[in-house]
């Protein structure tokens, strides 16, 4: 009788059943650490979709390790071929492995990624290209980068995207975001793979219906917030102003 506990004991409280199998058993439920609460608090995330998002990864997750290979994520789950540009992403979640993902890590670089407005994503790519954080990139390594997000077979209105920027250099050759976010604007061609990127990430994992139907109830919950911020902001300015004329009141008395 203690063997046969010590045995179920085994099979339904091992800690190995936190991870995905393929030996045709159910799917334990999904393992919730720091990663998987943190993104569920800052995107919104409902119980379901991180179900939804466990099975996609244990779907690849062929040896039911916990761990997905960087490369089945690319090539298998968001369908992205790996470069530079997508090299990046990992560090945004301070990802502590560069071959493979844990489930918190798959979620939260998804949700990251499809939960970008245009402008994050542009400031993405910035922060890809300027390693040294000094607010600029040189010229020279974004043309390069440029030539690579594009296999080097860049369109004539690249090209007329990459001289525009010969056109706003101030003579150090380097730009600062505000010059990218002009060339950006005048030509959004240029930076096509990495609105492409995002995508692939929506489509293959909970769908560009329930992405952008999510992203806009975020939205209005920001929007909201910072209305109620400003609101509160000027109620104690109004509160502050009133309480220095009742002291300059009491001065004159």
């Amino acid at each position: 009788r203690h063997w046969t506990l010590s045995f179920f004991s085994f099979i339904f409280f091992s800690p190995q059943r936190r991870f995905c199998s393929n030996m045709g058993s159910a799917l334990a439920p999904p393992p919730i650490d720091y990663r998987i609460e943190r993104t569920m608090k800052k995107f919104n995330l409902p119980m379901k979709k991180i179900e939804v998002l466990w099975h996609l990864f244990c779907k690849h997750d062929r040896e039911g390790s916990g761990y997905l290979a960087m490369d089945d994520f690319f090539d298998k789950v968001i369908k992205y071929k790996r470069s530079g540009l997508t090299d990046q992403m990992f560090k945004l979640i301070e990802s502590t492995s560069d071959s493979s993902l844990s489930f918190g890590e798959f979620v939260e670089t998804i949700a990251t990624f499809c939960c970008f407005e245009k402008k994050e994503l542009l400031r993405y790519f910035f922060y890809i290209l300027d390693s040294r954080r000094t607010g600029m990139i040189e010229k020279t390594e974004l043309k390069h980068f440029i030539h690579g997000m594009w296999h080097h077979e860049v369109s004539s209105n690249v090209a007329d995207g990459l001289a525009y920027l010969d056109s706003i250099d101030d003579g150090d050759g380097a730009f600062n975001f505000g010059q990218i976010e002009s060339m950006q604007l005048h030509y959004p061609l240029v930076l096509y793979p990495l609105y492409r990127l995002q995508v692939h990430i929506i489509v293959n994992s909970l769908g560009e219906g329930w992405w952008e139907a999510h992203k806009a109830t975020l939205i209005d919950a920001r929007t909201l917030f910072r209305d109620r911020e400003v609101a509160e902001l000027l109620r104690k300015e109004k509160a502050a102003a009133k309480e220095k004329e009742l002291v300059n009141d009491d001065m004159l008395k």
